[in-house]
């Protein structure tokens, strides 16, 4: 038997997306064999694929945060799980474009049998980082006000409909193609190609934010910060902008300057979130986070927006979607 993985085989466009196959190996002690259903494809994908992240892995590598399937083989001494569970695997964004997968028992969060696989890997990546940011960074209050940035890509609509569940005033920045879906989920809609956030922001809610999410970086976190209210606190993200202009030097200059900076002139609390370094940190939030999420799934109180099931094959296609923002929500490749 082979397995199936997508390789960046050399930094660059999606074209340097190619699918490798090599035979598959039984699971060493301790580790089982996944075979997979959905995979994750992420805007950190591409930048890793760009060369555009700090601490790149060498090339070749297999891009993928995360991985939901089914476990097909067991390593010797694996008690803890059995053949035809469904499980996830959290990577630390390297590994999950794969159609089997292997993992250690702590890597893995068993997910219930009737929980749809891309809803999962929707869950695990997104909606964890939303939840992170929203209660365990933020300590989000009923009505308090929060702006969000690219709130309608992945994290985006996460952010939006546990803030919706928390009760929040919300503002979201998306293209005007996009307002229906924000305005759908909760927030007030600001076209950040046409209107300027900051201005917006001043007519509608001179108060302040209370809470700002920024993934994109750069002069865009100087003009966020320029939002928030006397309590307010700013929760930076990632570094989207550096796929249009800037290195991955840029990026980290920043994140060392907030993070020693830690509140601004004016006092307001500056938080630098990364998920991988989080569950690093706290892998009992990280498994309580999941398992508060999928109840919450369970329960029908969120609904994870699927843009696009992309089968494995075709990951550029996917990851073109992302990065041409021709997506609402999560792309899923799917394993068959």
């Amino acid at each position: 038997m082979l397995n199936t993985r997508i390789m960046v085989t050399q930094y660059g466009g999606s074209e340097v997306l190619k699918g490798m196959e090599e035979p598959l190996r039984k699971p060493e002690k301790d580790e089982v064999r996944v075979k997979v259903r959905s995979a994750g494809v992420a805007l950190s994908d591409i930048m890793r694929r760009e060369g555009k992240f700090p601490a790149l892995p060498k090339t070749p590598f297999t891009p993928g945060y995360d991985a939901v399937g089914i476990i097909d083989e067991l390593g010797e001494d694996m008690q803890q799980y059995s053949i035809g569970d469904q499980v996830a695997v959290f990577f630390n964004g390297t590994g999950g474009y794969a159609a089997y997968v292997y993992a250690k028992s702590d890597e893995l969060v068993v997910i219930p049998a009737h929980i749809d696989a891309a809803f999962a890997s929707a869950i695990l990546l997104n909606y964890v980082t939303a939840y992170q940011m929203l209660h365990r960074i933020a300590k989000v209050s009923e009505g308090e006000r929060i702006l969000i940035h690219g709130a309608s890509g992945g994290v985006g609509t996460a952010l939006l409909e546990l803030g919706q569940l928390a009760r929040l005033d919300m503002f979201g920045t998306a293209s005007f193609a996009k307002h229906a879906t924000v305005s759908q989920l909760g927030a007030v809609p600001i076209d950040y190609r046409n209107e300027d956030f900051v201005e917006v922001l001043q007519h509608k809610a001179p108060e302040g934010m209370d809470v700002v999410f920024d993934p994109i970086g750069g002069p865009n976190y100087e003009r966020s910060l320029q939002t928030l209210s006397k309590k307010g606190r700013f929760i930076g993200y990632g570094y989207t902008s550096i796929l249009e202009h800037g290195e991955p030097d840029d990026w980290s200059k920043d994140w060392e300057n907030l993070s020693q900076m830690q509140v601004t002139e004016s006092g307001n609390p500056v938080y630098l979130y990364s998920i991988t370094s989080l569950k690093k940190e706290r892998l009992d939030w990280f498994r309580e986070d999941v398992q508060c999420l999928l109840t919450l799934l369970d329960e029908g109180k969120i609904n994870p927006l699927i843009s696009h099931r992309i089968p494995l094959r075709d990951a550029a296609q996917a990851q073109d979607l992302l990065e041409k923002s021709l997506s609402i929500g999560k792309v899923i490749l799917i394993c068959e």
